[in-house]
């Protein structure tokens, strides 16, 4: 049957809705909010990310051709670096021996006279380990006279501890050998010098072991990153 409300709008009676049914619509209208705005911040994030991406990607792009120059300057550097190692070595390791003869005469008495100069070189590496030197200075030496003091005073000359008055001393000389070896001397008969006599004897130098150059170290490049 159908009912019909005839009362005037003012004194009819309003159905509200129910607090429940309230609820679930307001709450249905926050969920789909949310989701709308998260939906919204994620494909905003994916396209930021997408973006980034992209100018990373060109970035390298642009990057591994200097990447690769860089790695054949280094390589080139490195090697040249070896060479410069390698000649320094060799340098600082050999002896000038121009310049020491030069320094040998330069504090030679003139007294003195040598027979024999001769540069030995230790053939066993045992003997060089042994002694700590791969080579020998060795000397055969005449001193004018018969005077023993003189023999005595060449070697302080040597050592440096008695200084003349010429470019070097003989601390320059003898700086470039681990000691000096002492040996006997005889008596002969030189009937052509004024002195008609002479100490003959022989000296030993080892020479000193020169130490290499410590070897540069070794550049590291900051690592570019790969697509």
């Amino acid at each position: 049957m159908i009912e019909i409300n005839l009362l005037p709008p003012e004194m009819r009676k309003v159905d509200r809705t129910s607090l429940r049914r309230l609820l679930c619509m307001v709450a249905a209208v926050v969920l789909f909010s949310s989701s709308a705005i998260g939906l919204v911040l994620s494909i905003k994030r994916y396209r930021t990310e997408q973006a980034n991406k992209a100018s990373l990607t060109k970035e390298v792009t642009r990057l591994e051709p200097l990447a690769k120059e860089y790695d054949l300057i280094s390589a080139q550097i490195q090697e040249i670096a070896t060479r410069i190692q390698t000649i320094a070595e060799i340098k600082s390791t050999r002896l000038r021996w121009g310049r020491k003869l030069d320094e040998l005469y330069a504090i030679l008495p003139d007294f003195v006279w040598f027979d024999k100069l001769e540069l030995k070189k230790s053939r066993a590496r045992g003997v060089a380990a042994r002694t700590g030197s791969a080579s020998t200075l060795n000397l055969e030496c005449l001193v004018a006279g018969a005077d023993e003091k003189q023999y005595a005073q060449f070697r302080r000359v040597l050592t440096g501890e008695l200084a003349g008055d010429g470019p070097y001393t003989g601390e320059d000389f003898f700086g470039d050998f681990d000691s000096l070896g002492y040996s006997g001397w005889t008596r002969e008969e030189f009937p052509a010098t004024e002195e008609g006599v002479a100490l003959k004897f022989d000296l030993t130098l080892p020479v000193r072991q020169l130490q290499a150059p410590a070897p540069p170290k070794k550049v590291v490049r900051p690592v570019v990153a790969a697509k």
